[in-house]
């Protein structure tokens, strides 16, 4: 196969160096792989002419032979040799959005090689029936048949743009998500409120949605303050009350038996190195606050 995609590439370009950098590969390395078919074949497949080397004539006879064969097994098998370098990972829109994807590029230049293809859903992925080798869910890490990994517990923490509503709680117009619909009453007794939450306000069907609806002015969300980073650095939004921890966390997940571990392996390592990280700075962040 690597002996006729060179003398095919030979034959098209006419020259070793072109073909060469067609295939990615040296022209010492296009020269062995049609010495090596060469040999199999028992047959010369490229001549001198002049200071060049072509394409015999028993070599094109070999080409028009096959036609366009090799092309449509290349088809095939590029396919294959582009899922050996992919990574399948599948996560929530609102961690993707605010943690995950702001944060790629880093992935990407510590690990080039790897292509990543992120997808979005609400639902728990079926690794046994789905496309996917990796995943990011919230939960209590308890999924039968997966590995996981802690990555950071989750917080609720509301939130609104700057300078519009009171600190008092029970005043503000709400935000809730229907994916989130006990946030607002774990974060009231978490914190201490009297009574229930605010009724009135907006529901929408994502907490990323919520976030985009409090940077609208639209009322005050509950968010996890890991999100908040670049938000509340860039005054877009402001805390409107203490933080209150969660049991529940997020994990990276996967089956035992995945198809490139390598693969897994990276993208595990870099996202616990990404939530240490960040934890560092939440924590010096919150220690300079009450020093203050």
């Amino acid at each position: 196969m690597r002996g006729l995609s060179a003398l095919a590439a030979l034959a098209r370009h006419g020259r070793h160096d072109p073909a060469a950098r067609a295939l990615g590969i040296s022209r010492s390395a296009l020269s062995h792989r049609i010495a090596d078919l060469e040999g199999e074949l028992v047959a010369v497949l490229v001549v001198k002419r002049g200071r060049l080397s072509v394409v015999s004539d028993d070599g094109l006879a070999l080409l028009a032979a096959m036609g366009d064969a090799l092309e449509r097994i290349e088809s095939a098998v590029a396919p294959l040799q582009r899922r050996r370098h992919q990574l399948r990972l599948s996560t929530v829109s609102t961690f993707a959005s605010n943690w995950l994807l702001p944060r790629l590029r880093d992935f990407q230049a510590g690990h080039p090689d790897i292509d990543l293809a992120v997808s979005t859903t609400q639902r728990v992925v079926d690794f046994d029936h789905e496309d996917v080798d990796c995943a990011i869910r919230h939960g209590h890490g308890e999924w039968t048949g997966l590995r996981s990994v802690l990555l950071f517990h989750g917080t609720l923490v509301p939130v609104a743009r700057p300078g519009l509503y009171s600190p008092a709680p029970a005043g503000w117009p709400v935000i809730r998500a229907r994916s989130r619909f006990q946030d607002w009453p774990r974060w009231w007794r978490g914190t201490g409120q009297a009574g229930v939450p605010p009724t009135h306000g907006i529901t929408v069907e994502t907490r990323s949605q919520a976030l985009e609806a409090s940077l609208a002015g639209a009322g005050v969300a509950l968010t996890d303050r890991r999100y908040l980073d670049d938000l509340l650095r860039d005054g877009r939004l402001e805390l409107l009350g203490p933080l209150v921890e969660l049991v529940e966390g997020n994990y990276f997940v996967h089956p035992a038996k995945v198809r490139n571990s390598r693969l897994v392996d990276s993208m595990r390592h870099w996202l616990l190195a990404q939530s240490g990280d960040q934890s560092a700075r939440l924590r010096a962040s919150q220690t300079d606050n009450q020093s203050e």
